[in-house]
């Protein structure tokens, strides 16, 4: 399989790596996605995680996703137009390339689907119109082309949901609290990570970790550093997240 299946399928089995520069450690990377595991390999590829402590931690609670063979998911799965349209196309696309998992269509496109409305709610709907257009030009792709749809797909790669006001802020205070400029994702990337709270968990755990956010801004920035202040705000991350 050429370079540019192969994406479209690292996109399929995770949501990717988040770099969440404000995440509650402060500066380091978490991973917002939910993993899956490929069908071809029988390989898990990413694992979900947040942080109640400072520390991140492997969920113990959410939704479960597995693989197409068996596809799991408590997240929306409605269909669309534009996911019909995506999702064929992506699926037209691997099985011309890879005519040997032709059985498996059906699961494919139920996959897709899937991991349409867990891209939607954690980066939005403008990340996901983008991950169309790359799935939609796949379609008309030769597999033999090594740099198929690149653009498309760089677009897709580096976007980013729009930053919240808390964000904003959170980013701001860990400029000022280490003395140094944040990256320019650190803002968007901080929101995804908050998003992907809610979308596994659910809203009142997004809530809570929202709340949690705001508080660290308001902390002066030795407090703001080592995450002390906020306790009541992390207790109720515990309770409305089922202690992930």
């Amino acid at each position: 399989m050429e370079s540019s299946a192969y994406r479209s399928l690292a996109f399929l089995f995770s949501l990717g790596s988040l770099p969440v520069a404000c995440n509650p450690k402060g500066g380091a990377t978490t991973d917002g996605g939910t993993g899956g595991t490929d069908p071809t390999t029988g390989t898990t590829d990413g694992t979900g995680s947040s942080a109640t402590d400072g520390a991140t931690t492997e969920p113990t609670t959410g939704p479960t996703t597995t693989d197409p063979g068996g596809t799991t998911d408590t997240g929306d799965t409605t269909d669309t137009g534009s996911a019909d349209e995506a999702c064929q196309a992506y699926v037209a696309y691997l099985l011309r390339c890879e005519p040997g998992l032709e059985p498996m269509m059906d699961a494919y496109l139920a996959y897709c689907s899937m991991t349409r409305s867990r891209t939607e709610a954690v980066y939005g709907p403008a990340c996901l119109a983008l991950y169309d257009a790359a799935f939609v030009c796949l379609g008309t792709s030769e597999c033999e082309d090594p740099s198929a749809c690149e653009a498309e797909w760089d677009a897709a790669d580096g976007c980013l949901p729009e930053a919240g006001a808390i964000c904003v802020a959170f980013a701001a205070k860990e400029a000022e609290c280490y003395g140094t400029p944040v990256p320019d994702y650190a803002a968007g990337a901080c929101q995804a990570y908050l998003n992907y709270q809610a979308y596994a968990y659910g809203t009142a755990c997004g809530t809570a970790y929202d709340e949690w956010y705001a508080c660290l801004t308001e902390l002066p920035c030795l407090e703001f550093q080592m995450r002390a202040g906020c306790d009541a705000q992390q207790d109720q991350i515990a309770l409305a997240c089922g202690g992930a």
